[in-house]
């Protein structure tokens, strides 16, 4: 019976410590606009932040209108290794989502959507 113990927390420990890598993907924290945020301008800066570093050159963000149809944004350098800038310009009033991939400095990608509504005069 010591021996069944003697091995398994070993491998109890391998399990729960392999469960926190699998885990280790870039949350986003921020983000400008926020969720479901109404924003009074036909120029949006959008700003994602994350609790890790991000491998920029790999991450994606790209904004959609309602219907779906892709919608032009000029994607800023941001001097933080755990930050997405972009900028869009010209937006219609109506709702638009930003869709969002990033590759973490560990490896591992994390992807989400965040939804805004545009209500200029």
């Amino acid at each position: 019976m010591t021996r069944f113990f003697g091995w398994t927390a070993p491998l109890a420990l391998m399990f729960l410590a392999g469960s926190q890598l699998a885990f280790a993907h870039a949350m986003l924290v921020h983000s400008s606009p926020a969720d479901q945020a109404v924003v009074h301008s036909h120029q949006v800066s959008i700003a994602l932040s994350y609790d890790s570093r991000i491998e920029t050159r790999r991450s994606t963000v790209k904004l959609t209108d309602a219907a779906g149809r892709p919608v032009p944004l000029q994607v800023e350098h941001s001097a933080k290794p755990s930050e997405l800038n972009a900028v869009a310009r010209g937006l219609a009033n109506g709702k638009y989502q930003i869709h969002w991939q990033v590759l973490a400095s560990d490896g591992h990608i994390s992807r989400g959507d965040v939804t805004f509504t545009v209500a200029a005069q």
